[in-house]
């Protein structure tokens, strides 16, 4: 599936073209590019961002359609009105936080300000302003109810892709002193919280996702949080710091690591940096214990 070379979005894009195309056809005498393009652009890669970005550039539409009448009816230079159009644009987007829709918008304004010689302004201005909404309905309809994305493919793909480099990582890290992966490590890390939570906001549109999978995956965000957080405080340890002979056993069965070490602290011999080091290591190696246990769920295909 990963190896496709057209993927599913680029499939729904292309139906989105031709639906829009049809229904440009059927309610204008001529094709209007707002509604294409506006349709194109709102393909989204999850149910809810379908949801909110489209509801934002519906917002950011009907600014553009204001400020574009508003525009066209100021008698500057062509391009002098195009440009203040497009300032006043972005700092009202900024104002109503809808910046994802700010580039929408400026095309609204620049559509509507270019306008047409056969109709006035405010007819003009409505015209497509509507198109354009009825583009960014056509995608989104499309987007929910064309093979919609799962989440949950995303969440499995960026949960393997942390585990794999914190086993990597935390090897390098223990057997070397090496703690340069760390800084990928966080950034896979933020990878997964945000698949995990775009998931999250989609349970309460579908109800196709396992609620036991959904569970597990909740408990690996923690335990994934643990894993980054206790390898940054171990890597801040003493290089002569010496382990417990049972976090040598745990971390031998756990990553096969063959660690060379024929002398062991006890409680009673620990100096504090021996302390510190061994308990951030004991939490590193039971949140490493969590995320490396295999789990499989079966995937009901009804659903999808």
């Amino acid at each position: 599936m990963k190896n496709r070379l057209i993927g599913m979005r680029t499939i729904k894009t292309a139906l989105v073209v031709v639906l829009s195309y049809i229904v440009s056809s059927i309610i204008n005498d001529e094709l209007s590019f707002a509604l294409i393009y506006a349709a194109v652009i709102c393909v989204e890669t999850s149910v809810v961002s379908s949801f909110k970005i489209g509801y934002n550039r519906v917002l950011g539409t009907v600014v553009g359609g204001i400020i574009g009448l508003f525009m066209s009816y100021i008698p500057l230079y062509g391009a002098i009105t195009m440009a203040a159009g497009v300032v006043i644009t972005i700092l009202f987007c900024n104002l109503l936080d809808i910046k994802k829709a700010t580039g929408i918008a400026i095309t609204l304004v620049i559509i509507i300000v270019t306008g047409s010689s056969e109709s006035s302004p405010a007819i003009y201005a409505m015209q497509r302003t509507l198109d354009t909404v009825i583009g960014i309905v056509i995608a989104t309809i499309v987007n929910m109810l064309i093979y919609p994305p799962d989440q949950m493919i995303r969440v499995r793909d960026s949960f393997q892709k942390f585990r794999d480099t914190a086993r990597h990582v935390v090897g390098d890290l223990i057997l070397y002193g090496i703690s340069d992966g760390l800084d990928t490590l966080g950034t896979q890390l933020d990878g997964f919280k945000d698949t995990f939570n775009e998931l999250n906001k989609e349970l309460f549109i579908l109800k196709k996702y396992d609620k036991e999978e959904y569970d597990y995956y909740a408990l690996m965000v923690e335990a994934s949080e643990k894993v980054f957080i206790y390898a940054e405080a171990t890597s801040l340890s003493e290089t002569n710091v010496k382990m417990t002979k049972d976090n040598h056993q745990k971390l031998y069965k756990l990553l096969s690591l063959e660690i060379f070490q024929t002398e062991f602290v006890t409680m009673e011999s620990s100096t504090r940096e021996d302390m510190i080091y061994n308990y951030n290591l004991a939490k590193l190696i039971s949140a490493l214990e969590k995320i490396l246990k295999e789990r499989t769920f079966q995937v009901d295909n009804s659903k999808y």
